[in-house]
C-alpha cells in the first residue's frame, strides 16, 4: 500500500513539472502561451514616441563572417544543405543512391536497433552496448534528417510550379471572364444598331466595321503583366471612325 502510495505521489510530482497549468483565483484554467514573453527591456525601446523622435534602437547588422546556432559554429558562405563529411559524420550510404529506398533502410533500420537498445535495457541495463547501441540510433536519426533536408530544394520548386499553376489558372479565368463581357457588349452594340431605321446607309458600315474578335488566351498568359496589348494609335483611328459614323446617323435622325 505504501508502495503505491509513492508511485502515485511520485507521478503527480511528475506531472506538476511537466504539464504545468496555472489557475486563476476561481480555480479556472487559463490559456498560457506556448513561447516566453519577448523582453520587456527590448520591446518597451520600441514605443511609437520613440520610434518617431529616433530614439528606438537600430537593428544588429548583418552577419559577415561566421555565427553560433544551437551552439555549432556556421560560415555565412556553407552550404545550405551541408555534406556529411563537411559535418565529420560518417556516411552510411553510397554516393550514388535512391532517396527512397535508402529513407526506407533508414527507417528498417533505427526500428530494429530500438529494439536491441530495449533488450539490452532489460537484460544488462548497465551495459556498454547501451551507449553504443544511442550513438548508431543517432547515427541513423542523423542520416535520415539529412536525406530528408536534400529534397528541399525539390519542394521549393514544387511550391513555386503550384504557384505557377495557380497564377496561370487565374489568368485564364481572368481572360474567360472578360471575354464574356465583351461578347455581351458586342451584342448590345448589334442589337442597338438593328433598332435603328434601315433608311440610313451609315448603319449597315457602322455594323460592318464592329466585330467580335476572341481573345487570345495564350498571349494574354504569356505577356506575364497585362491580359492583352493593344495599339494605341489603331485604337485611336478605329474609335475616331466610330465616332465620325454615330455622329452621322445622329445628324440625319435630327
Amino acid at each position: 500500500m505504501k508502495t503505491k502510495a509513492t508511485g502515485l505521489s511520485s507521478f503527480l510530482i511528475f506531472l506538476s513539472f511537466a504539464v504545468p497549468v496555472p489557475l486563476s483565483a476561481m480555480g479556472e484554467p487559463q490559456q498560457v502561451s506556448a513561447l516566453p514573453l519577448p523582453p520587456a527591456q527590448y520591446y518597451k525601446e520600441y514605443t511609437d514616441d520613440n520610434v518617431r523622435k529616433g530614439f528606438a534602437p537600430k537593428p544588429p547588422p548583418p552577419i559577415r563572417d561566421s555565427y553560433t546556432m544551437f551552439g555549432n559554429q556556421f560560415q555565412c558562405d556553407d552550404l545550405i544543405i551541408r555534406p556529411l563529411e563537411g559535418q565529420g559524420i560518417e556516411r552510411l550510404h553510397p554516393s550514388q543512391f535512391d532517396h527512397k529506398k535508402e529513407l526506407k533502410k533508414l527507417n528498417m533500420s533505427i526500428l530494429v536497433n530500438f529494439l536491441d537498445l530495449l533488450d539490452i535495457l532489460i537484460k544488462s541495463p548497465g551495459s556498454i552496448k547501451r551507449e553504443e547501441k544511442l550513438e548508431d540510433l543517432k547515427l541513423l536519426f542523423v542520416h535520415m534528417h539529412h536525406l530528408i533536408n536534400e529534397y528541399r530544394p525539390h519542394q521549393a520548386r514544387e511550391t513555386l510550379r503550384v504557384m505557377m499553376e495557380v497564377q496561370k489558372r487565374q489568368r485564364l479565368e481572368t481572360a474567360e471572364r472578360f471575354q464574356k463581357h465583351l461578347d455581351r457588349v458586342m451584342e448590345l452594340i448589334q442589337s442597338s444598331l438593328s433598332s435603328l431605321p434601315d433608311d440610313l446607309p451609315e448603319a449597315g458600315d457602322l455594323m460592318a466595321k464592329v466585330k467580335v474578335e476572341p481573345l487570345d488566351t495564350d498571349e494574354c498568359i504569356g505577356c506575364g503583366q497585362a491580359e492583352t496589348q493593344i495599339d494605341s494609335s489603331s485604337k485611336s483611328e478605329e474609335v475616331s471612325d466610330k465616332d465620325a459614323a454615330m455622329c452621322a446617323i445622329i445628324d440625319d435622325m435630327t
